[in-house]
């Protein structure tokens, strides 16, 4: 077996890579939907949020949020970052 070597135009070297990634990040896309975790959004707000909730979070909200409990905590946060809509997906 011979290998084969790609072209200078195919080969990805770390800094083309990164490059390629800095360029898209720079362009303004509509569409870009950021996924983060609570404690990523902290202090953030967007007009529409999607929350995976879990059957045990739809629990915990139907029951009332306890502040002493760091779930219930993060679960306030994710459903609070939305101005206009939250929306559980």
């Amino acid at each position: 077996m011979t290998p084969v070597e790609p072209s200078e135009g195919q080969k990805r070297t770390p800094r083309a890579a990164f490059a390629n990634l800095r360029t898209r990040l720079e362009v303004a896309h509509e569409g870009l939907i950021p996924g983060m975790t609570c404690h990523q959004t902290k202090g953030r707000e967007w007009d529409r949020v999607g929350v995976r909730l879990e059957e045990a979070d739809t629990a915990v909200l139907r029951n009332g949020l306890d502040p002493a409990d760091e779930a219930h905590r993060a679960l306030y946060v994710a459903l609070t970052r939305a101005r206009h809509l939250s929306l559980a997906v």
